[in-house]
């Protein structure tokens, strides 16, 4: 996974949690004082955000790091076995 899929990867993420946990941007960006527009560019991958700044922005979500480690995880093996069966 390039540096470029893993930033749309984990803004795709984060916009489904926020929408899973039904929050709007407006909502999370009251709580992690951060412009809506750069909250957006997270979501869409483009935006790089710091490993700490994803830590607050889970903490918001109600949701542990460890789940995205794991899906992330996850997602690669998947794609590898794509690729070596």
């Amino acid at each position: 996974m390039s540096e470029e899929e893993f930033y749309k990867w984990l803004g795709e993420y984060l916009r489904d949690l926020r929408k899973l946990k039904k929050q709007t941007q407006e909502e999370i960006c009251k709580s992690y004082h951060l412009a809506r527009s750069s909250l957006a560019n997270i979501e869409r991958g483009r935006h790089v955000i710091s490993a700490y700044n994803l830590y607050l922005l889970l903490q918001i979500l109600d949701v542990p790091l460890e789940s995205l480690l794991r899906n992330n995880y996850q997602e690669i093996s998947n794609s590898r076995k794509e690729i070596f069966y």
